[in-house]
């Protein structure tokens, strides 16, 4: 039998050499769009949001990222969002191959969530950016760690703490700080000069005798005092050399390097907020920890608080309990007590907590303190009508010619200064974040486990009127709490208007304890934020802006700055703090 050749038509075989490849590159093409569009954003349904974003692997995050860069500011580009959609509810696309982040504007609606809903807690993504501060109350969720933490400082809010040694050191800090104001005004001749290294030096100093007393000897504020007291005249004319001779053009002071643990104090918010910026927090940080600028900072940290933590256990176990450190110790030794254990007076955790509340009361109150400087200044009328409220308030001492004392201040009731500080920080609040632990709804629409949801409140309900709700979409407890009243929003929400916080007893124009009383639940307000993680520090805090800003318009008439320096700009971070604060003083 012949063998059969078989011979292959050169016609199918090019057709089969073309085939494949372009079956392959369909296949391929087909993946890539395929997985193109699974890595798109994913929005929530109903949730308003941008759908040309919704259509780009990147989402929001280049318009976001460019606003930002030249603003500074997060909470303004949000609030922009939620006036483009229309909506007390939003989602945003930032990360990508995240969940949207959603936004809200409706101050009843995140008073309930942070108050009363508990699968809401603390956001990962904050607590990822926060990794460098170490066991600090504030990277946890709210648990046992975050309780046991909080009850080692515990002791440090009360009234006879803070009267007892937290007061007169604000108070001494207060009289440093009017003295170098003095010198830098007689030096500079009428011209402004910028104040916001000095403010924040004083709550520096105030946090570092919170903690410390007088066992840390090393201050920011003392050695610029020490600086700018040996400057004469002839100094600032000779730096002024080569600049206008505007009396506009502001005079710029030298500073004295701090030393390496005040420097860890500044720097590490600074290295949390870029934390909390990049796009994958975790591998940034441990990439940092690897640095030897990152070494440093916290090297320095580690030095200092062990080297005060030896020196309160030595005064603690000498009987003497006067500091922060040396109560968290007593609280540490209580603790341990019941729970039948040796106390771990070394522990990290003590360490780490102590240098968090430095860190946070130094950079949020100090900024606070700037903006009450800038409003005081372009508002005139208020800030004459304080200046009255005090005089009259303190008598004793303006008839004396002298400074009230800490008593003094202490005890005086100055509901107008109450108002213009509450109004303050109404206007200049930064978002409160929390993240979704279980699936659940927020105005009726479902929010999945793990989004995060910003509370904003610079834009509707705050700074402008409030979006209609449908009462049904409020969630039981919403609908069930108690409704505050609310003020006029037919009036400019966005004005600085202190009178807002105040409730009238007489008839007439009085702003006295007699005329007014202040009401701190007048309007929506999230400064501190609500319910258990309300802010810990700020009882401290407004005690520090009342005392300071009293001194200044006691002692000093805030007169106008030129416009190129009064700019209402902020940066956004721990806290929101103006980018200039200028000031022009006349001695009273």
């Amino acid at each position: 039998m012949l063998p059969v050749v078989q011979q292959s038509i050169p016609f199918f075989d090019n057709i089969s050499n073309l085939t494949n490849p372009l079956l392959v590159l369909l296949t391929v093409t087909v993946g890539l769009y395929s997985l193109y569009r699974w890595l798109l954003p994913k929005p929530i349904p109903g949730i308003p949001y941008n759908p040309q974003a919704a259509k780009s692997l990147l989402g929001d995050a280049p318009a976001m990222v460019k606003e930002v860069s030249a603003t500074g500011e997060f909470r303004v580009w949000c609030a922009k969002q939620m006036k483009q959609m229309n909506s007390p509810l939003c989602q945003i696309f930032i990360r990508p191959f995240s969940k949207p982040w959603v936004l809200l504007a409706d101050f009843r609606e995140a008073k309930d969530i942070l108050m009363r809903r508990k699968e809401f807690d603390k956001s990962s993504f904050l607590s990822d950016g926060m990794a460098c501060m170490g066991s600090f109350h504030g990277i946890y969720m709210t648990g046992e760690k975050f309780k046991a933490n909080r009850q080692l400082i515990q002791d440090l809010m009360t009234t006879s703490f803070l009267n007892n040694h937290v007061g007169p050191a604000i108070y001494g800090k207060g009289l440093e700080l009017m003295k170098l104001f003095e010198k830098k005004m007689l030096l500079a001749r009428g011209r402004p000069f910028s104040v916001k290294k000095d403010f924040e030096y004083t709550s520096l100093d105030v946090m570092l005798e919170f903690a410390f007393g007088k066992n840390w000897v090393h201050t920011s504020l003392g050695p610029q005092m020490e600086r700018v007291g040996k400057m004469q005249v002839e100094d600032v004319h000779a730096m002024m050399e080569g600049t206008s001779k505007d009396s506009d053009e502001p005079v710029v002071f030298p500073l004295v390097p701090l030393v390496d643990f005040l420097n860890s104090v500044y720097e590490a918010p600074e290295i949390v907020e870029k934390t909390i910026n990049a796009l994958m927090p975790k591998l940034q940080t441990w990439w940092w920890s690897k640095q030897s600028w990152y070494r440093h900072i916290f090297d320095a940290k580690e030095r200092a608080m062990k080297e005060q933590v030896e020196i309160a256990i030595s005064n603690f176990q000498s009987g003497c309990i006067q500091t922060g450190v040396e109560h968290m110790l007593m609280r540490e030794a209580s603790r341990a007590e019941k729970e039948g254990r040796a106390p771990d007076f070394r522990s990290k955790v003590l360490r780490d907590e102590m240098f968090g509340n430095i860190v946070g009361g130094h950079h949020t109150t100090s900024g606070a303190m700037m903006w009450l400087t800038k409003y005081l200044t372009d508002h005139p009328v208020v800030q004459s009508n304080l200046r009255s409220v005090l005089y009259t308030s303190l008598s004793a001492a303006k008839d004396g010619n002298r400074l009230f004392t800490f008593e003094e201040i202490r005890h005086a009731k100055l509901p107008y200064l109450d108002a213009i500080i509450e109004e303050m920080l109404r206007i200049n609040a930064v978002p409160v974040t929390r993240e979704a632990l279980t699936d659940t709804n927020i105005l009726g629409y479902p929010i999945e486990k793990g989004t995060q949801v910003f509370f904003m409140s610079n834009g509707p309900g705050f700074l402008s009127p409030s979006f209609p709700i449908d009462e049904a979409r409020r969630s039981e407890t919403s609908r069930a709490s108690k409704i505050n009243a609310t003020w006029d929003e037919t009036q400019d929400l966005a004005a600085f208007v202190p009178e807002r916080w105040l409730v009238r007893k007489s008839e007439g124009n009085g702003l006295l304890a007699d005329d007014v009383d202040f009401d701190g639940a007048a309007g929506p307000q999230l400064v501190f934020g609500l319910g258990p993680r309300t802010c810990w520090g700020r009882r401290l805090a407004y005690m520090e802006m009342r005392i300071v800003i009293a001194m200044l318009v006691w002692n000093f008439e805030l007169l106008k700055t030129p416009p190129a320096l009064s700019s209402y700009a902020g940066l956004e971070g721990i806290a929101r703090v103006p980018q200039q604060c200028y000031v022009r003083l006349r001695k009273l």
